[in-house]
């Protein structure tokens, strides 16, 4: 269908008529837009007696033209089309104001395209064509809203724009000589006597220059207006944003006496935020505390400078901004039914303490008085703002007013830590105090206040010395004294003495107070979870002291998963504590243990290999391998031992046995319930998986005692791939390949072995399957890489398809995803790197190079996403290394065909490229810039802004 204004009109009312968006429909007016004939039927379609979609379809479409296709209007009609988009402006000036709005978008992109060259100084154009009398249709207020709204539009035009650094760097030079223009315009209209929707538009447009950039001297009489318009209910949201982008402009920071010169203005504001406060009119309190956030957060070091100054006004005036910022932190309520913006200053924090933290020693130690105070007087908010609200209330909110809350607490403890940095340990002495204060004589305890105290004990652990004794043995010796009679409350003190697992290593005098307390939180399932958590981290940081209480945590673990109360996650923990306190026993006590722990469990996992499947079962079954797999995890009965060398010293010392690894032993008696599992769930990935993670978590903790069952794990790993290609099956077979491949015993099969998955995973590439099975390709890439690196004899000696395996290598290049790529590439370079020592990989490169390299330019020219860019070109770049000759050659015979790999490139650019690309031996990184340049002139996209912001995260 032809792109004629009626044809485009009929199309965009369908489209808006229908309830739901027609792709076809929007396909086609999306090529109607970019079409030659959009010229014409954009300015049909704006006629007065058309629909507002319609005109502004009309709009849109010539602004699509203008900013994307100004290359096809030749440069006699500029002046015209400059003319005609004025008229339709002002034609719109009574609006649809969606019509008028994306005019003005169209006309920036104008200037974008004919400044300086074709139009010189067009702010001032602007300015005296709408502030004159020449429109006769319009009155004074209308045009002054055309003109704020091209004005406002322009810098974000500017933005969004691609365009070349160059061409970016002219205009901003030449839009930064006009802005005199437009902030005189701006302070003749923030006046009280203007109306409120031009102040208001005034502001938008001063907000959106302040984000292209205005110094802040020039400025500032403009923004000493914004100040006064925040006292007009009306203006206050749009004053507030842009005072905030004066603010947090980087540009800021240049001019550090000018920002100082506001904070009167500013701390001027305190008793409007009380009266706000008072009201409860939180709006306001927090566009307030986003202004006061805005200043201090960016202007730390003015802040810490004039903190020390011996002017006392210059120091009074940012002292009271600190308090300020505290107000604003301090509000009442709790976060975020009462309020919502509390959580704003505490980024302010982090970089207050790091701003200290980082000056000279001598200039810390002149703050740290002086800011000290301030951080007390936080400590003493967050203590506050942290704790729970009663239980009534807690469980009317909504689980995303929850989920919040939680965040909110979080964000607490990571300023609880800033703040410890600056207070060090009085801050452990001030929440020992209220700590003490809040349990009164009856024993009874405000569990709201006392949950928040161990909630930022909790957050400051790893921060606390490990050999503090003034504060912490008090507190950790009342723990097991205080009465628990909520669940947050017992909770959230056995996560605060799992978080000091570590400090508890250095007194180990403390453990009978706390153990006693986790293990009675395994009988209750409600705060199960947390006592598993505090178990885990108590025993795994405190070995060396735990046998006095291995009997009572063996006891209670096994009770509790008796239970059968436990949450699956809370039985896959235990079991991981119960392996590292059983690591520290001899091995006959070690199997005692196990028998009656592991005995109902396995028990259990017989009668379900013989079951029929159900989801039922299938999770049932998944539990218990999870909770094997971190029990042989954690079981290491080699662990390093920590012995005393000399006072103040400490030698990890490996400890060996001559009896079997109670690992081994256990792994011997599931053998033959986890091949019948294997048998019957053969073809589920999450059962597959389990059993694959169960026997690489042995690996690692048998090492080479897992020898002697290498073998049967292998002939399982290829019955199991067999019949599903999983990632997972890879994985344990690259781990196994690569510790026992070398052994004479075990050389049969690991052979045996590579050539089954390697023959089975070509099968997905020979049915075109490949890029259904991504995960497995990346595992079967990765798995390659590490046996060329490591084992690559076995690559020679299985008798595996060598060909059929680079040719999949090449083929994966080709998928979608970014880190099968990555692993694709790592394969390659590593096969083209030690093919020249080995013949038959030597003569498969020589043979078929032309196409890696086919694949690998195809890539380059535009077939794949730029984001692998930088893997592909590392395979030119090992090429250029090892086969020069061939190289050179096959560039030249794929580059000479005409319009490839991408019709953007000419002749030159290609013979630049490949000179480039065989000049290139020893530095990777600019061999990966000469690709990543090749790439952007095959898209079209060299020089452009997109392209050098895009390459950042390349």
């Amino acid at each position: 269908m032809a792109y004629t204004a009626e044809n485009v009109e009929q199309a965009v009312l369908q489209f808006y008529q229908q309830s739901m968006v027609h792709p076809q429909i929007h396909e086609w007016l999306t090529k109607a837009q970019i079409s030659t004939e959009a010229w014409s039927f954009s300015w049909e379609l704006m006629g007065s007696h058309k629909t507002a979609e319609v005109q502004y379809f009309g709009a849109n479409s010539l602004h699509v033209k203008i900013s994307r296709f100004w290359h096809e209007v030749p440069p006699d009609q500029y002046d015209g089309l400059r003319s005609r988009l004025l008229d339709k402006i002002i034609e719109f000036g009574a609006g649809p104001k969606i019509v008028l709005t994306r005019l003005c978008v169209a006309i920036s992109s104008l200037i974008l395209h004919m400044t300086p060259e074709n139009w010189s100084d067009p702010l001032l154009t602007l300015v005296q064509s709408f502030q004159g009398d020449n429109i006769p249709n319009l009155n004074s207020t209308q045009r002054l809203h055309i003109l704020l709204e091209t004005i406002r539009v322009l810098p974000e035009e500017f933005f969004s724009s691609s365009l070349a650094q160059n061409r970016r760097s002219l205009l901003r030079q030449e839009l930064t000589k006009g802005l005199q223009h437009v902030l005189t315009l701006l302070q003749s209209l923030m006046i009280p006597a203007s109306p409120e929707d031009v102040q208001d538009q005034a502001l938008k447009c001063f907000s959106s220059w302040v984000e292209f950039g205005v110094p802040v001297m020039e400025g500032e009489p403009v923004i000493l207006q914004v100040f006064h318009t925040l006292y007009n209910p009306n203006l206050f949201d749009t004053a507030v944003e842009s005072l905030v982008n004066v603010f947090s402009h980087p540009d800021s920071l240049r001019f550090p006496y000018t920002i100082q010169k506001f904070l009167p203005n500013v701390l001027q504001l305190s008793e409007m935020f009380k009266k706000a406060t008072e009201s409860s009119d939180m709006d306001v309190c927090q566009g307030i505390c986003q202004i006061v956030v805005a200043l201090a957060e960016n202007h730390t070091k003015l802040i810490i400078d004039a903190s020390l100054s011996l002017d006392d006004e210059r120091r009074n005036n940012v002292l009271n901004l600190i308090k300020m910022v505290l107000a604003c932190t301090s509000i009442p309520g709790h976060y975020p039914i009462d309020e919502n913006f509390s959580n704003i200053p505490f980024t302010f924090w982090y970089v207050l303490q790091d701003e200290i933290l980082e000056s000279d020693p001598s200039k810390c130690q002149l703050l740290l008085p002086v800011i000290q105070p301030f951080f007390f007087s936080l400590v003493e908010i967050l203590l506050i703002k942290v704790q729970y609200p009663d239980d009534q209330t807690y469980t009317s909110w909504t689980s995303d007013e929850v989920e919040q809350f939680r965040c909110y607490r979080q964000d607490i403890g990571d300023t609880m830590m800033y703040s410890f940095s600056i207070l060090r340990e009085p801050l452990l002495g001030y929440l020992c105090s209220v700590l003490g204060s809040c349990v009164d004589k009856s024993n009874t305890i405000q569990w709201q206040l006392a949950e928040a105290i161990f909630f930022l004990f909790g957050s400051v652990a790893e921060s606390v010395d490990l050999e503090e004794n003034l504060y912490m043995p008090n507190v950790m010796n009342l723990i097991p004294k205080l009465p628990y009679d909520n669940i947050k409350f017992i909770s959230t003190a056995l996560y605060m003495v799992g978080s000091f697992g570590e400090w508890l290593n250095y007194h180990p005098d403390i453990l009978g107070s706390v153990i006693p307390l986790i293990l009675q939180g395994l009988t209750n399932s409600e705060v199960a979870t947390a006592a598993t958590m505090s178990l885990k981290d108590v025993t795994r940081e405190n070995l060396d002291h735990i046998t006095p209480f291995i009997h009572q945590i063996l006891s209670s673990s096994q009770n509790a998963l008796n239970s059968n109360t436990l949450k699956s996650k809370d039985c896959i923990r235990l079991m991981c504590s119960i392996g590292q306190v059983l690591s520290v026993l001899q091995f006959e006590e070690i199997m005692q243990y196990l028998n009656a722990i592991l005995t109902p469990h396995l028990q259990q996992m017989d009668e379900l290999s013989k079951q029929d499947p159900s989801t039922v079962v299938k999770n049932a079954i998944l539990l218990k391998l999870k909770m094997l797999s971190w029990l042989f995890q954690s079981l290491d009965t080699e662990r390093e031992k920590e012995e005393d060398v000399e006072e103040g010293q400490q030698k990890q010392v490996k400890v060996k046995s001559d009896k079997p690894k109670p690992v081994y032993v256990v792994l011997q008696q599931i053998a033959p319930v986890v091949q019948a599992l294997v048998t019957k769930w053969i073809m589920d990935p999450s059962v597959i998986e389990a059993v694959c993670e169960l026997f690489k978590k042995s690996l690692r903790t048998l090492m080479d005692d897992f020898t002697t069952i290498a073998q049967d794990v292998s002939q399982m790993l290829v019955q199991m791939y067999q019949a599903i290609t999983h990632p997972a099956i890879l994985d344990l077979s690259k781990q196994l390949i690569l510790m026992f491949g070398e052994d004479e015993c075990y050389k049969e099969t690991s052979n045996a072995l590579f050539r089954s998955l390697c023959d089975k995973t070509l099968t997905l590439f020979q049915q075109g399957a490949n890029q259904s099975f991504t995960d497995v390709i990346e595992g079967f890439m990765n798995f390659l890489a590490q046996v060329m690196k490591k084992s690559r004899h076995i690559i020679l000696n299985s008798g595996c398809n060598i060909t059929g395996i680079f040719h999949a290598g090449i083929q994966s290049l080709s998928l979608p995803e970014h880190h099968t790529v990555k692993a694709s590439s790592s394969f390659l370079i590593e096969l083209i790197t030690f093919s020249p020592e080995i013949p038959t990989l030597n003569q498969v490169i020589t043979s078929d190079g032309h196409v890696l390299v086919d694949k690998v330019l195809r890539c380059v020219g535009g077939e794949s996403p730029r984001s692998i860019i930088e893997n592909i070109s590392d395979i030119l770049f090992t090429l250029n290394k090892v086969y020069t000759e061939q190289l050179a050659k096959w560039l030249h015979d794929l580059l000479a065909k005409e319009g490839y790999p991408s019709p953007r490139v000419n002749n030159q650019d290609k013979e630049q490229f490949i000179k480039a690309v065989l000049r290139e031996k020893g530095n990777k990184r600019r061999g990966r810039e000469i690709v990543k340049e090749f790439t952007l002139k095959c898209r079209g996209l060299f020089g452009t802004e997109y392209a050098a912001q895009a390459s950042a995260f390349l």
